[in-house]
């Protein structure tokens, strides 16, 4: 009984998402929320997903991204394409500049 009630809890929660995103007034030329259409930051769930969205970043950065770092040395080995190594090589770039200090974190 109680796992019908937390399924039927999970469900609501997941409609209700869905059916308040589409309660917005205003949709941008790109679909996205920007300044001129603050509307889309005052979304019910948002402060809910603020939480994942810090651990998301988190998980990226500490561990993808070191993880995509080391299979970068052996692409043929891993199946990385030419986009992806030219995109790891970039991002490797940004860390390098970072790192050495002629980057600050936050401009």
């Amino acid at each position: 009984m109680g796992v019908r009630i937390l399924c039927s809890l999970v469900i609501g929660l997941v409609v209700l998402g869905a059916f308040s995103g589409c309660a917005t007034r205003t949709i941008s030329s790109e679909g996205l929320p920007n300044a001129q259409n603050p509307e889309f930051f005052g979304h019910p769930l948002r402060v809910i997903a603020l939480p994942f969205d810090f651990a998301g970043n988190v998980l990226q950065y500490a561990l993808v991204e070191p993880f995509y770092f080391l299979m970068n040395t052996a692409p043929e080995a891993v199946g990385l394409s030419l986009e992806e190594q030219r995109y790891l090589a970039r991002r490797q770039e940004e860390w390098r500049k970072y790192m050495g200090g002629e980057r600050k974190l936050v401009e």
